[in-house]
């Protein structure tokens, strides 16, 4: 793990310095792009730490005492953010560095898209999941594995299948109107269904007396990723409306280039948010990650187990 940080970390240098003698003059959205030193230190330290968290998260998860069905999709949700510190945070410095010269933009924005459609369709997979196990906890627990499986691969699918609709416009075959109808049909349907999940559950949590054990530990993982959806909404949302605003306005198309940067690095810090969510909510889960770094008296507790058995 240790020379795959070494490997990266020297990709993400070799970027830096690559900043120093590219001089951007492309727009995107409209705007003059030049991608100084300050910001390509600040996505790059962006994306290794996205890089280190979700590699924490997916090694503490996949541990015996973690391994629950319910916390499949979470697996799920640091893989695809855990491609989003791999792929998508370096292309993007790498197309705004070269003008698009050594990427082009069509693979940045497949890249971009499938990464963040993937964590967006798994949030909504989650909170239909968590409004299952409220509303019907017992037939939540004889939910098979088949079940699950089909939750973590119907976002990676969805995902693909949207993003190839950007590779179509690309070529032509779609037109810029139907590719932004897409869009924010693939964005405003998943997040209908989240937001009108939570508030389903918070009702019903709300109208009923949590006396048994396992209903409070279920209330508790519902508030968790409820907190990760809201999370995920404030920091991923502001720039995909910038896109949609820019396409659909054309006086709106001067935006300043730190306007752009700064909501740009702001989506793609939700990708190690989620990390800091866990450590926060989840002591076990804390205590594990202690016990990656061998910190002594870090003995783990058996709370997530039975928190989401």
């Amino acid at each position: 793990m240790f020379i795959f940080l070494f490997i990266y970390l020297s990709i993400h240098l070799f970027i830096f310095f690559l900043s120093f003698f590219f001089s951007c003059s492309s727009l995107y959205l409209c705007c003059e792009l030049t991608m100084n030193w300050f910001w390509s230190v600040c996505f790059g330290v962006t994306a290794v730490a996205i890089i280190i968290s979700n590699s924490l998260s997916i090694a503490v998860l996949v541990k015996r005492r973690f391994r629950k069905r319910s916390l499949y999709l979470l697996i799920d949700l640091a893989i695809a953010d855990l491609l989003v510190g791999l792929f998508a945070v370096p292309i993007y410095m790498i197309t705004v560095i070269s003008e698009g010269k050594l990427v082009p933009r069509v693979a940045f924005d497949s890249v971009d898209m499938f990464t963040g459609l993937s964590s967006i369709f798994t949030l909504t997979v989650i909170s239909l999941e968590r409004l299952f196990a409220i509303s019907r906890p017992l037939r939540h627990r004889q939910l098979s594995s088949h079940s699950y499986a089909i939750d973590i691969a119907t976002p990676w699918i969805l995902s693909l299948a949207v993003t190839s609709v950007r590779v179509f416009q690309h070529y032509s075959i779609v037109t810029n109107h139907q590719f932004l109808s897409v869009i924010i049909i693939s964005l405003s349907t998943p997040l209908l269904i989240t937001c009108t999940s939570y508030c389903v559950i918070w009702r019903k949590q709300t109208s009923r007396i949590h006396n048994g054990v396992r209903a409070r530990r279920e209330t508790r993982l519902s508030k968790t990723l409820f907190l990760i959806t809201g999370t995920f909404v404030l920091t991923w949302l502001p720039f995909q409306v910038l896109v949609v605003v820019a396409n659909m306005c054309v006086p709106c198309r001067v935006i300043h280039i730190v306007v752009v940067f700064v909501l740009k690095l702001l989506q793609f810090s939700n990708s190690f948010i989620n990390f800091l969510i866990y450590c926060l909510r989840m002591p076990d889960y804390r205590k594990a990650v202690s016990q990656l770094f061998f910190i002594p008296n870090a003995a783990v507790t058996p709370i997530i187990p039975r928190l989401i058995r």
